[in-house]
Parts: structure tokens; C-alpha cells; sequence
């Protein structure tokens, strides 16, 4: 019977990247802290598994490089070899390697072999240089002495029942092992049910092998290595196995013992990760977030029931609305994943450019566990790493800069990650030489920006910053400019329903901040009316309502309207202008929503605050076209379709007021 490996690709190529992650920022950590053996045991074990996974589906390539850099990492774990930047380099390398060959695998794209045959030569001439300077450590560790002349292996193999499950062959092991030496097997039968109850997938035999072999048990145990959470395997000198006095005693003696530990590892493996299809998930998500409609609608037609009179079914809508409720928490927590599939991938950016860079900067990670939507997750990758690329090109100074203003020659990135205030807040701090405000004056005045009288506040050169196109670096530099591409940066965010703030002191450092919703899938949001339409605006970006009178609204001579909240200035938009409706009826007293995004506040003008509740979020541009200032829609209790308001597109469009100073000599609020 020939088994379909190709059903086990899929998990292969999802454990084996996780895996090689693991191994890069262990080798990471290995560098910069230096040698710690259960890393190195951990990194091993990882390579191991990875070559003994992909030799059995069939990935000869995969498995010839991994076999390589098993054999530097055991050298290393050793202690013959040490992590040198030349060593930690190399086998970096070969992780970027093997990972790009496993993603064209899972693309289906062919895996060109020669990309690491110059790779393989490197690490066999490592290999040669680590055996000739330590040659009694060939083939052996530090604790167990090379094995001299023939000896006798009892060797008890029992895979477990499900071993076929996982892509793997008995076959295979057993040839591994015939390749140390000279063997003699015998199945154990004991375990094969009646024909009727024979199932073709399941693994029935045991095997009782003799080998005999120069090498030692731990090397006859290494061939099973990588399969010991799914099988039984007992390996012990044949003297000590002729001295029982029953041969298939210890067969049985070992499966049992063996096969309860190993179902029982599978089992805790089992509460900890399982493997689901995210299309499967984005489903269900979309199912709940029907539900959720379906749920306000009901609730909606259950205003006018009695409360005495229909208790019952007051009672029932409780409990359904509790349910929903439940439900969708659970769901959208699914979804949930921590940053640090993020955060993790800097280590390695940020080891690689400082050396390219000539710079020595430190990482430092923080709240990498908060956890966030995976589909707002994926989208934070590319504005990340531009962020971090730029703070250490043009962001960190050189050491000998650094020195020269008495800073230590190191260099500091921060980057981290917490939830606030319903909100999740993303921080890239670095503490290099800040920005300078009269080179972006300048900068901003050569290309038209602002007129060459003009003056320049703080929210203006942040403002600036953010223009496409703009950049104050004096030289163009493969790796990035400080400001160039900001602007994609700041759009990307935006479409995530985020904000980005920037804070700089010249000569200490820049944060940059990073406001971004939960999730996409469900919104918290204010219902308003405006001239008999109702919007949603998200609750994340009001900081307040009020109700206020004509007169405290003023007129700017081509600015438009302001009021002055505590001492400010600030923008008054209708909320029916944005949208082009007709206003029948002039308000007395404007019902005035503060929304705030990108450090500029405006006031939205609207009729009625209808209340607040949770609407699920759908796209225009993916359901209909683009919708200028709407960022999504929703269906309400009542049936009707909602818009959500695109906030920082709207802040970003009318908080563009002048910093000018009020009879009072209060400044308005600036763009």
C-alpha cells in the first residue's frame, strides 16, 4: 500500500516554518548571549526534526541542506565550535535557505537546488576545519567517548497507532538504522486485529531489531529521534537483553510503558495548537458577525414588548443576547493573535542592517504577547519594517557620531505593543539624532510646501513629514530616508482604521505611535443623524459630544467656522456638507461630536446623537466601489444600511486651519 504524503504537506510546511523561526532567534540569542546549552539542544533538535520530516515526504533537498547545518550545530552544542558572527551568519543563511525553499514548495513552485549548493560547501568546509582542530570529538559528545570495535543493539521499535497520520514510514527508520551497521529484524504481530476490523491506516507492528554497529546507543537512538513523541523505542546492549529471562517480555514491557507516555504527549500537544484553515475561520467570523445583525434586528422588534406581559420572552431575549454576545468573543478571540508574529521577525532586520550599517544597535521588545486581529496583524508587517529600517539608516547616528555628543556608541530601538483605552497602541522609539526642524523648513520651502515667510510649528512639520514624496535626506540611500515613504506608512495604517503620531526632540531620539482598532470585524460606534441619514462614527476616535449655542460657533475670514473649546480653536465641519445632503432647517443649538486622529482634532456637526452600539463592519470598496470619507457600512436594528465614517480621511481633508492667534491671543488648532 503506497500512502498519499501529500495530505501531510500542509502541516509539514506550517510546523517546519514556526520551527525555523525558533531557530533563527535562538541562534540570535546564542550570539548575543552567549553559549547556553539547552538553546543549542533546542536549535539541534529543531534541524533534526526538520531534516527527518522532510526526507520522509520526499524533500531530498531540504533534507540534504538541513543534514549540513545539523552537523555545525552539533559540533557547536558540542562545544568544538563556537557562534562566531562568521558561524552565526552561515547558518542563518541557511534558515533564509531552507525557508524560501519550503514557501516555493507550499506555492507549488519548483525549490532550485543550486541556490544552496555553494551554501552546502561552506558548511562542509566548516566541518572539515572543526574535525581536523578537534578530531577526538568526531562523531561523539563530550560526555559519551567514541565507541571502539563491533557491538550488540537490542533495539525495540513500536510506532504508535496513528503513526501513519503524520506522513511517516517504519520503513525509513529501519533503513537509517541499516546504514550503521548490520541488522536482523523481526516483527512483533501481537497488536493485528481480526480481518473485519483491520483498518489500512493504522500501524499495527512492532519490530525487535539486532544491530550490530561501531556507533553508540545515543546515535542508534538519534535515527528515532524526531519520531520519540509518536512511538515507543527501548535501546539497550544485547548482553543486558539476553540476561531477561523472557525475550517478548520486554517488547510488551516497553509498549506499554512507551505507548501510554507517548499518547499522552500527543495529547497535551493537542490542547496547546491545532491547526485550522483561515479561511474557515474569516468564515465563521463573517457567520457571527451575521448573527450579530440578525441579533440587534431582533432586539430592535422587542422594544415594544411588555414587561410584565411578555416576560418570558423578555427573559429569552436576555439570555440570547448574552449568548451573542459570548459567541462573538469567543470567535473573534480566535482570530486573536499575539504581536509577536510581528516583533519577531526585527531581530534578525535589525542584527543584519546594523551590521551593513556599521552601527551597534540594541533591540528591545516589549508586549509582544498583547495579542491582536491576525487580519490587521498581516497588513502591520511592511509599515513596521519600514519604520524600524529607517530609524536605524537615518534615525541612530554611527558610533563614533554617537561619542562625539556624548552619547554611548550603541544604539537603543524600542518597539513596543499594549492595549489602551480599547485601543491597541504600537511604539517604534529610537534614540539616534531626532529630526530637525530647520532642515524640514527648508526642505518643505524648496519644493512648495509652505511659502519661504511662513512660520512652522510642531503639528505642521509632523504634518510635513507625512506629505507624499517628502524627505530631508541629503543623500538617496538604498535602505530608506527619513520621511521618504512615511506617507505609505501613514496610508497603510489608515486602512487599518488607525493613526500615526510622530514625537521627536533633535539630538535625543523619535517615536513614532501607532493607534489601531482590535479588529476589523466589529466596530464600537456613535449612531447620528444628519438631515434623516444616520452614520456610525468609531468610538475610538470621539473625545467627546456636546451640545453648544450659535454663537459660541465664530467665523474665520476663509477658514471656516471654529469653536472655542477650553482655550482652543477648533475646526467645525456639518457632517451633511461632507456628505452633500440638504439641511432643511438651521440648528440653534449644533450637536457637535470632538473627534481626534493624527494629533488635529475637529468638531463634526451633526443633528441627533441616536446612541451607541456595535456594529459589524463590511467593506464598501470590496462590496460596492470606494466611497469618499466612508470607510465601511453596517446594517442596523431596524434594517437600514449605515455608513461608518473614514475618520482620519475626514481629519486628515478638513483640519487644515492656519495656526493663527484669536483676539484673546489664543492659538487655533493647527492642521
Amino acid at each position: 500500500m503506497s500512502l498519499d504524503l501529500s495530505r501531510f504537506h500542509a502541516t509539514f510546511f506550517t510546523e517546519s516554518l514556526e520551527g525555523l523561526n525558533q531557530v533563527e532567534h535562538a541562534l540570535l540569542d546564542i550570539e548575543q548571549q552567549g553559549h547556553q546549552q539547552d538553546v543549542m539542544d533546542a536549535i539541534f533538535r529543531h534541524v533534526h526534526s526538520l531534516k527527518g520530516s522532510a526526507g520522509s515526504l520526499g524533500f531530498a533537498v531540504i533534507a540534504e541542506l538541513a543534514h549540513e547545518m545539523e552537523s555545525v550545530l552539533d559540533r557547536m552544542r558540542q562545544g568544538a565550535l563556537t557562534a562566531t558572527a562568521e558561524i552565526t551568519n552561515l547558518l542563518l543563511r541557511g534558515v533564509d535557505t531552507l525557508r524560501n525553499w519550503i514557501l516555493a514548495a507550499e506555492a507549488k513552485e519548483p525549490m532550485v537546488a543550486a541556490a544552496g549548493s555553494g551554501l552546502i560547501a561552506e558548511l562542509q568546509l566548516l566541518m572539515q576545519r572543526a574535525e581536523s582542530a578537534t578530531p577526538h570529538l568526531k562523531g561523539a559528545t563530550d560526555s559519551q567517548p567514541v565507541a571502539k570495535g563491533q557491538q550488540k543493539f537490542v533495539v525495540v521499535f513500536r510506532p504508535a497507532q496513528d503513526f501513519f497520520h503524520s506522513g511517516n514510514d517504519p520503513a525509513r527508520f529501519i533503513d537509517a538504522l541499516a546504514q550503521l551497521g548490520t541488522l536482523e529484524s523481526m516483527a512483533d504481530l501481537s497488536a493485528l486485529p481480526e480481518i473485519e476490523s483491520f483498518v489500512p491506516t493504522t500501524c499495527y507492528l512492532a519490530w525487535r531489531i539486532t544491530l550490530e554497529t561501531t556507533s553508540t546507543a545515543d546515535d542508534v537512538r538519534e535515527v528515532f529521534d524526531w519520531v520519540s513523541n509518536c512511538s515507543a523505542l527501548e535501546v539497550e546492549p544485547l548482553s543486558e537483553a539476553e540476561a531477561r529471562t523472557a525475550e517478548v517480555a520486554p517488547v510488551e514491557a516497553v509498549a506499554q510503558k512507551v505507548q501510554v507516555a507517548a499518547r499522552e504527549a500527543r495529547r497535551d500537544s493537542s490542547m496547546v495548537t491545532m491547526h485550522v484553515r483561515t479561511d474557515k475561520i474569516d468564515e465563521l467570523v463573517n457567520l457571527v458577525g451575521e448573527l450579530v445583525i440578525t441579533h440587534t434586528m431582533l432586539r430592535q422588534s422587542a422594544r415594544d414588548l411588555d414587561a410584565i406581559k411578555d416576560a418570558r420572552a423578555v427573559s429569552v431575549l436576555a439570555q440570547l443576547e448574552r449568548n451573542v454576545q459570548d459567541i462573538q468573543e469567543r470567535i473573534l478571540s480566535i482570530r486573536m493573535m499575539p504581536v509577536s508574529h510581528v516583533f519577531g521577525r526585527f531581530p534578525r532586520l535589525v542584527r543584519d542592517l546594523g551590521l551593513q550599517l556599521g552601527k551597534a544597535v540594541e533591540l528591545k521588545i516589549s508586549g509582544e504577547q498583547a495579542e491582536l486581529d491576525k487580519s490587521v496583524i498581516e497588513q502591520l508587517i511592511d509599515p513596521l519594517t519600514h519604520l524600524v529600517r529607517n530609524a536605524l539608516d537615518h534615525g541612530i547616528e554611527l558610533p563614533a557620531d554617537r561619542i562625539a555628543v556624548g552619547k554611548p556608541s550603541g544604539g537603543t530601538l524600542a518597539l513596543h505593543a499594549e492595549h489602551r483605552g480599547g485601543r491597541f497602541v504600537i511604539t517604534v522609539v529610537d534614540d539616534g539624532r531626532g529630526i530637525n526642524p530647520e532642515r524640514v523648513k527648508r526642505r518643505a520651502q524648496e519644493i512648495g510646501l509652505i511659502e519661504a515667510n511662513a512660520t512652522m510649528d510642531e503639528a505642521m512639520m509632523y504634518a510635513l513629514l507625512l506629505k507624499p514624496g517628502f524627505s530631508t535626506a541629503q543623500k538617496v540611500s538604498s535602505v530608506s530616508g527619513r520621511g521618504v515613504g512615511l506617507d505609505v506608512v501613514s496610508e497603510n495604517v489608515r486602512k487599518l482604521g488607525g493613526s500615526l503620531e510622530i514625537q521627536s526632540r533633535e539630538g535625543a531620539g523619535t517615536t513614532f505611535t501607532i493607534n489601531l482598532p482590535l479588529t476589523l470585524a466589529i466596530v464600537d460606534g456613535m449612531i447620528v443623524g444628519v438631515a434623516g441619514e444616520r452614520y456610525i462614527i468609531p468610538i475610538t476616535f470621539i473625545r467627546e459630544c456636546l451640545q453648544v449655542s450659535a454663537v459660541q460657533v465664530q467665523s474665520v475670514v476663509g477658514q471656516g467656522q471654529v469653536l472655542r473649546l477650553r482655550g482652543d480653536y477648533i475646526p467645525v465641519v456639518k457632517l451633511s456638507a461632507i456628505c452633500s445632503l440638504t439641511v432643511q432647517v438651521q440648528a440653534t443649538q449644533p450637536v457637535l461630536v470632538v473627534i481626534e486622529a493624527e494629533n488635529r482634532v475637529i468638531a463634526l456637526q451633526v443633528d441627533d446623537l441616536l446612541g451607541q452600539d456595535q456594529v459589524v463592519f463590511k467593506s464598501l470598496e470590496a462590496n460596492y466601489r470606494k466611497v469618499e470619507y466612508m470607510a465601511g457600512a453596517s446594517i442596523l436594528g431596524d434594517g437600514r444600511v449605515a455608513l461608518i465614517l473614514d475618520v482620519n480621511e475626514i481629519v486628515k481633508r478638513y483640519a487644515s486651519i492656519r495656526p493663527v492667534q484669536g483676539q484673546d491671543g489664543h492659538r487655533m488648532a493647527a492642521a
